[in-house]
């Protein structure tokens, strides 16, 4: 049964009457218990649009976009890079109420790992299948999955026909499941999917435009296709410990200090908004040569 994501009060927190997020033993005990927390109004409205013109306009992200099919051939468009830049899409992930957020549930300095934009246009964005992100990243010799995890903001308001994240609440427990590679994408195991499905349940991401989903790297999730007339954009940004280092350098980072920056840096950066000319944007054929290293799905 799929209930909305509010119906478990104990995993949805808010920021404090100053603006400020912190992380108490309530929301840790959470984060242990469910593999994930929602911070409700994150980002104020202002912020939030700030965030989605790095999506619109930045002219040195545009180049970086490049489409993805689904198992149906419906698209989805994404960006990833790796710095942790110095204008909205960096600060936003350098924050102390994101990052330092981070560091309390991780437990350890963390650095940015990576960033990627996921836009499903309406009615065409495609699906994700079930999968973990340590299904990908245990691949690029990163060992202790409990130190990695990924912020999945909001950038529009997010509901379950515009394809909203389902997880399965406390499948981080579960350990990495064996993967296979299923088109441009990996999928988890599906008789462990379906059992886990019955004992732990499904929970629909119902999110507003300036939510925040922190969720642990175990955890299993999947997003259905955009059918609605609006379009669904996320930022999502991906973070390991200084402890976790890779042992082998590979397509993302190895461990590099990140700054963390106040709060209101965002708006400040507002004022002038001066793109970050200095992020790379990942190749989509490295993605492919990387995913060719993982075992291709077996055909029944």
């Amino acid at each position: 049964m799929e209930t909305g994501i509010d119906s478990d009060l104990d995993s949805v927190f808010k920021l404090s009457g100053d603006g400020r997020f912190t992380v108490t033993p309530e929301v840790l005990d959470s984060y242990k218990k469910y593999g994930y927390i929602i911070i409700r109004g994150l980002l104020t409205a202002e912020e939030s649009s700030l965030v989605e013109e790095g999506w619109n306009v930045d002219p040195y992200l545009q180049p970086g976009k490049y489409p993805q099919a689904d198992d149906k051939g419906d698209l989805m468009e994404l960006a990833v890079w790796d710095d942790a830049s110095n204008d909205a899409t960096g600060l936003v992930g350098r924050s102390e109420n994101l990052a330092g957020a981070v560091e309390k549930l991780l437990g350890d300095e963390v650095y940015h790992y990576h960033s990627k934009f996921l836009c499903k246009p309406p009615q065409t964005g495609g699906s994700f299948i079930w999968h973990q992100d340590y299904g990908y990243w245990y691949h690029n010799s990163l060992h202790f999955p409990d130190d990695m995890c990924t912020a999945f903001l909001a950038v529009d308001d997010i509901r379950q026909d515009n394809g909203c994240l389902k997880i399965i609440p406390g499948s981080h427990k579960c350990g990495r499941i064996e993967h296979l590679k299923y088109d441009d994408q990996i999928q988890a195991d599906l008789e462990r999917v379906e059992y886990y499905k019955e004992k732990l349940g499904v929970q629909e991401v119902v999110l507003n435009k300036g939510d925040v989903l922190i969720f642990h790297s175990n955890i299993l999730h999947r997003s259905d296709k955009n059918d609605s007339d609006r379009r669904r954009l996320v930022l999502a940004i991906a973070y390991n410990t200084k402890r976790n280092n890779p042992t082998k350098p590979h397509h993302h980072p190895q461990y590099k200090e990140m700054p963390k920056v106040t709060n209101d840096a965002l708006l400040e950066w507002g004022k002038t908004k001066m793109w970050d000319s200095t992020k790379v944007f990942y190749d989509p054929r490295i993605s492919k040569k990387h995913m060719d290293n993982i075992k291709e799905r077996q055909v029944k």
